[in-house]
C-alpha cells in the first residue's frame, strides 16, 4: 500500500516537472529574444555613433572663400559628461575661419575632453574652465593663459595705378586715430586719403586697434563696391582680406615688407590679425596649442602661392657680348640675379640662338648669334622657361635653333612659342606650382617669315591666332592660367599702336589671363581688358641700348597666383647701365617710369 502511494507521488512530481519545463522554455526564448533585440539596438546606436564620429573626423576645413555654415559651433566633439569645456568664438571671425579653427581643435583634443563651441558677441566673461577664441587685443586679461592659434591676414590695397609702394604702419595708426594728413603720401596727388572698408573688416579692426576716428571713412557690405571705388580717381584705398586681392589692385608693402614674399614672418606683419586662444586651464590650452597646425589656420597659405617673374628683351649680342667677353659672362646679371631668382618660375625671352664659334660677322646687318658659353648667364639668373618668339631665331639657319633647343633641354628648362617644327612651336610650356596650373604660349607676329616654324623646319611660332584661340580654350578648360607673349611691332613709345592693341586684346578676349609684350625696347602701357591683364611692353633686360632714358628703363612683372587663380602683379622697375647691366631703380627713376607708363595706360589718344 505504501509502495503504491509512493509511486503515485513520484508520478505526480514527474508530471509537474515536465509541465514546468514546457512553460519555462518559451519564456527563456522570449527573454533571449528580448536580449538579442536590446543588444542589436545598442550595437546600432554604437554603430551610428561611430559613423557620426568618422564623419566628423574626416571633415576637412576648406579655405575656399565662400560662406560657411556654423554647424560646428554649439556642437559637442567628445566623450564624457563629466568634463565639458565651452569654447566661445568671437562673432567677427569669418565663418570659413571658424570652420578651420573647429576642425583643427577637434583633431587636437581628440577624446581628451569634451568641448562645446559657441558663438559669442561678448566673450569678456568665461567660466573657470572656459576657453575664448578671438582676435588678440589689449583687453585680454593678463591672468589668462594665451596661445596663438593662427592669423587672419589683411592687406592695404589701392588702385593698380598708384605710385606709392609702401605704407608705414605707424602712419596708419595715426590715420586710424584721426590724423587725416598722415597718409597723404599714398595718394597720387598728395591729398587726404579716403578709406573704404567692409563692415566685418571694420569690426575686426576696431576690436584690435580701438575706436576708429577717421573722418574720410566709408563702410560697405559688398567687396564689389570697394572694387568700384578703387578703380576710380577718388584717392580711395582699403584694407581687405588676403583672399579678396584682385589683379586691378596695387597691394602696398607695409614697413617695407611685401605680403607676397613667402619668407616674411607673418606674425610680425602689422595687418595680420592674430587669432588667440585664452583661458584659465593651462593644460587644456597647451593640449590644443600643441596639437593644431597653425600654418592651416590662416587665409594666406604659403603652400598655395606661386610667383612668376617675367622679363623683356634679352639679346646677348653686340655691346652685351663685348662686355661679357671683357668683364665675365655673369657681369650683366650681377645686380639683378637675386631679384630674378626670387620666384617659382623665372621667364627669359632670349631672342638669339647659340652658334658654335659665334661668328659675329654680320652684326652691322642686324644678323645675330650668341656664344654657347653665354648660357651661363641665363643659368645664373635662375631661368626656368625660355620664350622663343624672337625674330632673330633663324639668323644663322634653323639648325642652330635645334642646337639651342638641345642646350635648353640639357639644362632642364622648358621653352615655348618655338620649336623643331610647327607642332612643337604651338605646344605650351606647362607648370603646376602649389596647385596653381600655369601655361605659357606665344607667337612672333613681326616675322620675318624665315623665322617661323613650319611642319618641317625649326623656328618661332607664327601669328595664326585662330589656332591659339582654340589652344587657350583647351587650357582654360583644364584649369590653367594662361600667359600669352608676343614678339610684335617695335614701338619706341609708352603708348602701343592700334594694331598691337588689337592683337593683344584678341588673346585676352580668347581667355588669356596675362598678355605680355616681349618685343618693346622700352616699357609700355598696362591695361585690364576682358578678364585679363595686358602688359604691352616690358622694355630691355639684357640689351645694349643706352642712348636715352626710355630704352634704359625696364620692368620685371612679378605675377602672383593663389589657390589656382591669377590674383595680382607687382611691377619691379629697372635701369640699364654700362650697355648690358640692369639694376633696380632709385625712387625718382621709378616714379618717372610709373608716371609715364600709367599715363599711357589711360589711352587718352584713343578715347
Amino acid at each position: 500500500m505504501k509502495i503504491k502511494i509512493i509511486n503515485k507521488l513520484v508520478l505526480l512530481f514527474t508530471i509537474l516537472f515536465i509541465s514546468s519545463a514546457i512553460l519555462v522554455l518559451p519564456a527563456c526564448q522570449v527573454i533571449k529574444d528580448l536580449n538579442i533585440i536590446r543588444i542589436t539596438r545598442v550595437d546600432d546606436i554604437q554603430s551610428s555613433s561611430s559613423v557620426q564620429n568618422n564623419i566628423e573626423n574626416t571633415e576637412t576645413a576648406s579655405s575656399t572663400y565662400a560662406g560657411k555654415d556654423d554647424s560646428d559651433i554649439q556642437e559637442s566633439t567628445s566623450t564624457t559628461e563629466q568634463d565639458t569645456t565651452k569654447a566661445f568664438i568671437e562673432k567677427s571671425i569669418p565663418e570659413y575661419m571658424k570652420s578651420i579653427l573647429t576642425s583643427e581643435i577637434k583633431k587636437a583634443v581628440d577624446a581628451s575632453f569634451k568641448i562645446d563651441f559657441q558663438k559669442a558677441a561678448d566673450t569678456s566673461e568665461i567660466t573657470a574652465d572656459g576657453l575664448k577664441i578671438n582676435f588678440k587685443n589689449k583687453s585680454i586679461d593678463d591672468n589668462l593663459k594665451i596661445n596663438l592659434l593662427g592669423s587672419y591676414v589683411l592687406v592695404p590695397a589701392g588702385s593698380f595705378y598708384t605710385y606709392c609702394d609702401d605704407l608705414k604702419s605707424e602712419d596708419f595708426i595715426k590715420f586710424w586715430q584721426g590724423d587725416n594728413n598722415s597718409l597723404n603720401y599714398i595718394t597720387n596727388d598728395g591729398s587726404n586719403a579716403k578709406l573704404i572698408l567692409d563692415k566685418n573688416v571694420f569690426e575686426i579692426m576696431e576690436s584690435v586697434l580701438g575706436k576708429c576716428k577717421i573722418e574720410n571713412l566709408e563702410i560697405v557690405d559688398d567687396f564689389g563696391l570697394i572694387r568700384q571705388k578703387l578703380a576710380g580717381t577718388g584717392n580711395y584705398f582699403s584694407i581687405i582680406p588676403f583672399e579678396e586681392i584682385v589683379k586691378e589692385y596695387k597691394i602696398l608693402n607695409v614697413d617695407g615688407e611685401s605680403i607676397f614674399d613667402k619668407k616674411i614672418d607673418i606674425n610680425s606683419y602689422p595687418f595680420a590679425m592674430q587669432i588667440v586662444l585664452s583661458g584659465k586651464d593651462s593644460d587644456k590650452i597647451n593640449l590644443i596649442a600643441e596639437g593644431i597646425d597653425k600654418d592651416k589656420i590662416t587665409n594666406r597659405r604659403v603652400d598655395r602661392l606661386a610667383v612668376v617673374n617675367m622679363t623683356g628683351v634679352t639679346a646677348l649680342v653686340r655691346g652685351v657680348a663685348s662686355k661679357m667677353d671683357r668683364n665675365g659672362i655673369l657681369y650683366p646679371g650681377e645686380k639683378i640675379a637675386e631679384i630674378l631668382k626670387d620666384a617659382d618660375v623665372t621667364h627669359i625671352s632670349n631672342e638669339i640662338t647659340f652658334v658654335e664659334g659665334n661668328p659675329r660677322d654680320r652684326e652691322d646687318e642686324i644678323v645675330f648669334s650668341s656664344d654657347p658659353g653665354y648660357i651661363d648667364l641665363l643659368r645664373f639668373v635662375g631661368a626656368d622657361v625660355i620664350e622663343l618668339t624672337g625674330n632673330h631665331m633663324n639668323d644663322y639657319g634653323p639648325q642652330w635653333m635645334v642646337y639651342t633647343l638641345e642646350m635648353y633641354e640639357k639644362e632642364g628648362w622648358q621653352y615655348f612659342a618655338g620649336g623643331r617644327n610647327l607642332e612643337e612651336a604651338y605646344s605650351p610650356a606647362r607648370f603646376d606650382i602649389n596647385g596653381n596650373r600655369i601655361a605659357f604660349m606665344g607667337c612672333n607676329q613681326f616675322g620675318p617669315a624665315s623665322s617661323w616654324a613650319t611642319d618641317k623646319k625649326a623656328g618661332s611660332a607664327p601669328p595664326t591666332y585662330d589656332v591659339y584661340e582654340e589652344i587657350i580654350k583647351q587650357l582654360k578648360d583644364q584649369g590653367y592660367n594662361v600667359i600669352f607673349t608676343f614678339q610684335h611691332i617695335e614701338v619706341y613709345d609708352y603708348l602701343p599702336v592700334k594694331e598691337q592693341m588689337k592683337d593683344f586684346r584678341r588673346m585676352a578676349a580668347a581667355g588669356a589671363d596675362i598678355v605680355s609684350g616681349s618685343q618693346a625696347h622700352q616699357p609700355q602701357a598696362i591695361e585690364f581688358y576682358n578678364n585679363g591683364a595686358i602688359f604691352y611692353g616690358l622694355g630691355n633686360l639684357f640689351f645694349d641700348q643706352m642712348y636715352n632714358d626710355e630704352v634704359r628703363q625696364g620692368i620685371i612683372t612679378k605675377h602672383i597666383f593663389y589657390e589656382g587663380r591669377y590674383i595680382n602683379t607687382v611691377l619691379i622697375t629697372t635701369m640699364l647701365e654700362d650697355y648690358c647691366q640692369p639694376r633696380l631703380t632709385d625712387a625718382p627713376e621709378r616714379l618717372d617710369i610709373l608716371e609715364d607708363v600709367f599715363d599711357a595706360s589711360m589711352m587718352k589718344k584713343y578715347k
